[in-house]
């Protein structure tokens, strides 16, 4: 075949080619030639047609996979795994209780395990008295459990409170350990929402004034008084380490009565326990309990035990079955929400004589009669 056979087969080639591949006319370029504005406008903007809709069809994929979060959640970030952590799980059911209530904190979780046989390896004991077993911040105080305590270590607010809330009369009293704890918690909620009109209206009250409390009681409410007041000798006012909410309104009220633990007061139901406090009384464990619920009843047990029972609402009876179960030997691992972790166990007393209970030599400990019949040590792992 020469040369001029095969060129003009070359060219049927070609041209058989440029009809399969037909482009609009526009869009023809000789690259030769200078390129007109009108034809490198078209050129670009159909290339920019083709990337759209290729990041179309991709995005359409990446939704359709639940790889891309969806509009309802205004968030284009990647979506979270199958596995779900406690907090995350936590945060979703109460999603809707948040919208009502902005001011309730993200759900968290205080974390515990078993501690290891080597965090407490180096081990030393003190010596505690039977009296012992019925002092101290998480000594249970309820119908079956009555309170030792009667009046000691009672400081008067009125000298030592700040000037973020007001007292009921001059005479409300708590225990001297409680009283920073306190103040602490209600200047944080005044300064945020600029309130100062929550008012202590009981703190310490001894066993006379319970009695007369409780018999009044009984007479106007008959046999739903045991439900609302503790009976002489078993309340808790009695240790020192609680008191009740109410506010300082114009008309007075009865205290809980006005304070109810909502609007902007949730803020303090809801954060009480990073302060050292527990709602006492909750809704949904009053056969635990064995009283009504009372949102403005509020008990000190000391940290991280108060965060605990709070993030996960539980009662105070609950807790200290939990911590029953847990010796020096298999010793509670607590970590709490910012990481601090505390060793936590039970060792049970000698209610005729003194009870060397076993503490690290090498950290910082607490030490709190159960008024069960033993003794709670707290160790911060940190110290």
């Amino acid at each position: 075949m020469n040369n001029t056979e095969n060129n003009s087969q070359k060219n049927e080639d070609t041209s058989e080619r440029q009809s399969f591949f037909h482009l609009p006319k526009i869009l023809k370029i000789d690259f030769d030639k200078p390129v007109p504005f009108k034809q490198q406008f078209a050129f670009m903007g159909t290339i920019l047609a083709i990337s759209c809709l290729l990041f179309t069809v991709v995005y359409i994929q990446q939704l359709i996979s639940g790889n891309v979060a969806s509009a309802e959640d205004g968030s284009t970030t990647p979506a979270a795994s199958d596995e779900v952590s406690e907090n995350t799980a936590s945060d979703n059911s109460s999603s809707k209780e948040e919208d009502v209530n902005p001011q309730k904190p993200q759900k968290k979780v205080t974390k515990i395990s078993i501690a290891g046989a080597d965090i407490l390896n180096k081990m030393t004991t003190v010596e505690k008295s039977p009296e012992d077993i019925h002092k101290g911040p998480l000594i249970l105080v309820n119908k079956d459990y009555s309170s030792v305590l009667d009046g000691e270590n009672i400081t008067m607010l009125c000298d030592e409170k700040s000037d973020s809330y007001v007292l009921s009369d001059n005479t409300v009293g708590v225990d001297a350990e409680i009283i920073p704890h306190l103040n602490s918690m209600l200047d944080d909620f005044a300064s945020l929402y600029g309130e100062t009109d929550i008012m202590i209206a009981c703190g310490y009250r001894g066993y006379e004034t319970q009695l007369s409390l409780y018999d009044d009681e009984l007479n106007d409410n008959d046999t739903e008084g045991n439900q609302l007041v503790a009976p002489p000798g078993y309340s808790e006012h009695q240790t020192g380490y609680v008191f009740d909410f109410d506010l300082n309104l114009s008309n007075g009220g009865k205290a809980g009565i006005n304070y109810d633990g909502q609007g902007d007061y949730a803020w303090i139901n809801n954060n009480c326990g990073e302060y050292g406090f527990i709602l006492r009384y909750r809704e949904g464990r009053e056969n635990i309990t064995g009283y009504l619920f009372e949102p403005w009843h509020f008990r000190y047990v000391g940290y991280p035990h108060s965060e605990y029972i709070e993030d996960n609402d539980i009662a105070f009876e609950e807790y200290m079955e939990l911590l029953h179960k847990h010796n020096d030997e298999d010793a509670i691992l607590m970590e709490d929400h910012e990481g601090h972790k505390w060793c936590i166990y039970y060792v049970e007393g000698d209610e005729y004589d003194t009870t060397n209970v076993p503490v690290p030599a090498n950290y910082e400990y607490e030490i709190s009669g159960d008024n069960q019949g033993g003794f709670i040590v707290t160790v911060d792992l940190d110290k």
